[in-house]
């Protein structure tokens, strides 16, 4: 609802798409609010109680709920529809950038600099894609890396590269404990130029060494 994100509507036995959005959300009475449909007509089916399916796609990822029919309500003047809040979502994401895995061998360092906070934790790279990185850290910090959470400045020490500046968003943390050890994915926040194509060199040049292990091991 926030972000605006729209919301295509297909009714059951009805092969026409219609799109909407969220308006509202009643937590009391566990209802979500749809807007007015275009075209129009999905508005006549809607008030005639017919049950329908929602697809909407929020930052790549596909999601889909089901509803077995909406009431009509009035939204500053403007008819909407409200239904029970679904009981469950189907949550869709494809990876859109091939990961590479970094052997562990390697240590490759990771400094992450907390902005405000005045923090500083060092990680080493599980794996690589031009968008975002997995990292290891010593010991159990997943309560305390929060999803959203921004580094910045952190700094990867890339072999024959060098150190590259960047920004570091938490998407989830979870600590392992056999391994005492906290696994951290991570997404990078608007990287420069530079620091893009030196990452993307990177992950290159894992994916075409794990080619090339792959095709050793075949013989």
């Amino acid at each position: 609802m926030q972000s605006r994100d729209p919301l295509i509507i297909t009714f059951e036995d009805r092969t026409q798409k219609f799109q909407s959005f969220i308006v509202n959300l009643d937590g009391d009475r566990g209802d979500v609010w749809i807007d007015e449909m275009i075209p129009r007509e999905g508005d006549r089916y809607a008030s005639q109680g017919e049950a329908y399916k929602v697809d909407a796609w929020h930052e790549g990822i596909h999601i889909r709920w089901s509803c077995p029919g909406a009431t009509q309500v009035m939204l500053d003047d403007a008819p909407a529809y409200a239904a029970k809040m679904p009981e469950e979502l189907i949550y869709h994401q494809k990876r859109g950038a091939f990961r590479a895995s970094v052997r562990r061998t390697a240590d490759i360092a990771l400094e992450l600099n907390h902005p405000e906070r005045q923090r500083s934790l060092k990680a080493f790279l599980m794996d690589i894609s031009a968008t975002g990185c997995k990292i290891r850290l010593d010991g159990d910090l997943s309560k305390s890396l929060q999803p959203g959470e921004l580094f910045e400045p952190c700094y990867l020490q890339l072999p024959e590269t060098g150190r590259l500046e960047l920004g570091l968003e938490i998407r989830h943390a979870a600590f392992v404990e056999t391994a005492n050890e906290t696994h951290v994915g991570a997404h990078f926040r608007q990287p420069s130029p530079l620091a893009q194509r030196q990452i993307d060199r990177f992950v290159n040049h894992l994916q075409r060494e794990a080619r090339r292990i792959e095709k050793e091991d075949l013989f």
